[in-house]
This record gives C-alpha cells, sequence and structure tokens, in this order.
C-alpha cells in the first residue's frame, strides 16, 4: 500500500535557473534565499525516503479534463517561450511514473472524474516541473499533473483526492510538491521595484496582496487548510498562481479542509516581478 510521506509548496521562477552572479547582482549582492531553501526542502525530503515525486504544475494548463504526465522517461532541452533569455536550451533528463500515472485514470474513471493519463513522451514539459526537479531531484520517478483552466475549487479538490487514491493503491512512497507561487500578480512593464534588492518582498506588486501571502503563511503554520480553502476566493483575486490549483490539488490528496499538517517555512519569503514565493514544508502524521 502506497502512503503519502510529505509534502510541500515550492517555487519555481526562472530567476532560480539563472547563473549565480546574475541572482546576486540582481540580489543587490546577495541571492535569493530560495536557492538555500532547496536545500532546506531536499534534507525534508531524505528524512522521509519516497521514490516518487508529485508535481503539481501551474504552467501546465490544460483545458476540459485534468492531466497527468504518465511516460516511463522524459529526457530533452527546454527553452521558455514565455521567457528565453532566462531559461534557453535547459537539459532534462528523468524517470515517470507510468505506473502511478495509470492507477490515476483508473481512479478517476471510477469516480466519473474528468482525468487522463498522457502516455506520450513528447510531450512538452513546463518549467515549474523542470527547475524544481533540477534543485529537489535526485532520481525519483516524477509524475506532473496539469493545471485545468476549466476547473473550479470542487474540481481541483476531487482531482487531489483521485490521486491520493491512485497513491493508496500504489506500492510507492511519495512527496506532493505544489510548484507554483503565492500572489501572482505581475507588476507593469515600466515598474521601478522600490528596494534595489529584486528579490525583496516590498517589491511584490500589491501591498494588499503581500499582507494576504503572510496571513497565509500563519495559517499554514499552524496547519488550519480548512481556513485557508474557504477563504479561497481572496486567493483567487489575489491572483495565486494557477487559480490555486496547486496548493488545491494537493490538499485534496491530503484530505481537503481536514487536513491539520503543519506548515515549516524554508525559505524568505520573496518577490519575483511582482509575485509572493515560499517554500514551505507540511509534516504529514
Amino acid at each position: 500500500m502506497g502512503e503519502i510521506v510529505g509534502a510541500a509548496i515550492v517555487s519555481h521562477h526562472p530567476g532560480l535557473v539563472q547563473p549565480k552572479e546574475i541572482r546576486v547582482r540582481r540580489g543587490n549582492g546577495r541571492d535569493t534565499d530560495l536557492i538555500e531553501g532547496f536545500d532546506r526542502v531536499r534534507a525534508k525530503i531524505d528524512e522521509v525516503k519516497p521514490d516518487t515525486l508529485v508535481l503539481f504544475d501551474t504552467h501546465w494548463i490544460t483545458t476540459g479534463l485534468h492531466l497527468v504526465a504518465g511516460a516511463a522517461h522524459y529526457k530533452g532541452s527546454y527553452t521558455s517561450s514565455e521567457l528565453p533569455f532566462s531559461m534557453s536550451r535547459f537539459a532534462y533528463d528523468h524517470r515517470g511514473a507510468p505506473e502511478l500515472a495509470a492507477l490515476v485514470e483508473q481512479v478517476a474513471q471510477e469516480r466519473k472524474v474528468g482525468a487522463r493519463n498522457v502516455t506520450d513522451e513528447t510531450l512538452p514539459l513546463q518549467y515549474p516541473t523542470l527547475n524544481v526537479i533540477h534543485y529537489l531531484g535526485r532520481g525519483e520517478k516524477v509524475l506532473s499533473v496539469g493545471t485545468c483552466q476549466t476547473a473550479q475549487l470542487r474540481h481541483f479538490l476531487q482531482m487531489g483526492e483521485v490521486i491520493g487514491e491512485a497513491i493508496r493503491r500504489s506500492d510507492a512512497r511519495v512527496v506532493l510538491l505544489a510548484s507554483g507561487a503565492m500572489s501572482h500578480k505581475f507588476y507593469d512593464l515600466d515598474h521601478v521595484p522600490p528596494n534595489p534588492r529584486v528579490w525583496h518582498p516590498d517589491n511584490v506588486s500589491d501591498p494588499e496582496n503581500r499582507a494576504l501571502d503572510m496571513e497565509v503563511l500563519d495559517l499554514w503554520k499552524e496547519g488550519r487548510h480548512d481556513i485557508v480553502l474557504h477563504r479561497f476566493p481572496e486567493l483567487e483575486r489575489a491572483k495565486y498562481e494557477g487559480h490555486g490549483a496547486h496548493y488545491a490539488q494537493m490538499m485534496g490528496a491530503l484530505g481537503g479542509g481536514s487536513c491539520r499538517a503543519r506548515g515549516i517555512q524554508l525559505s524568505e519569503y520573496e518577490n519575483a516581478a511582482g509575485t509572493g514565493n515560499a517554500h514551505v514544508w507540511f509534516e504529514i502524521q
């Protein structure tokens, strides 16, 4: 019987895979703390010894169906169409999780949830998966999960429940990684960040969004996912990345509003182009 042994919210923005000298220059002499934060997250992963990482990817936008990437292996070179000068010819090579992906589709069919398994190994992967695996992967199987743009909160929770049941039917030890930002309102093209350290939270685009992020971080630390899910309309107004699908699907797999996994913040809260970012690990009892 499989089990979920850990979970985390993790940032993935392209600035994290730029050369260190660029990151330090943008940080006014200091690197983004999200880099060392990845090491802290990996230490938590090492403690629970998973064989599979499930990535909830906020850039793999699907329509009309939830999708999982179920090929046995993924290898290639990625150039971002959004930010090609930040990510160009980025090499990746990792195992998939085809058995778990097949179980996800099976459970979805049983529960009449619109979800399919994509087994084509030429499926284009997105950088919320690739960047996180670059820093956190150590040879584990990887299952990438999409963000259905026609879904609402209840649908994301249902898909998370499907994934949780599929994991239980498997023999996998799984860490869930919700790959995305918190508030995700970009600043305008001609905006000049008020703080010379680009990563500084003063540079988050909207003070109200930053205040909401601080409240959510506190609620996560208390394990009050019921309150965060109840306040989901506020998260959507703050443009939480991918409609908040990464967090909501992860919560569905962990029991939804009944989940009381306490969050441990493993990085500073930082800005990236106006968005709020942090790594938070959730202890699974």
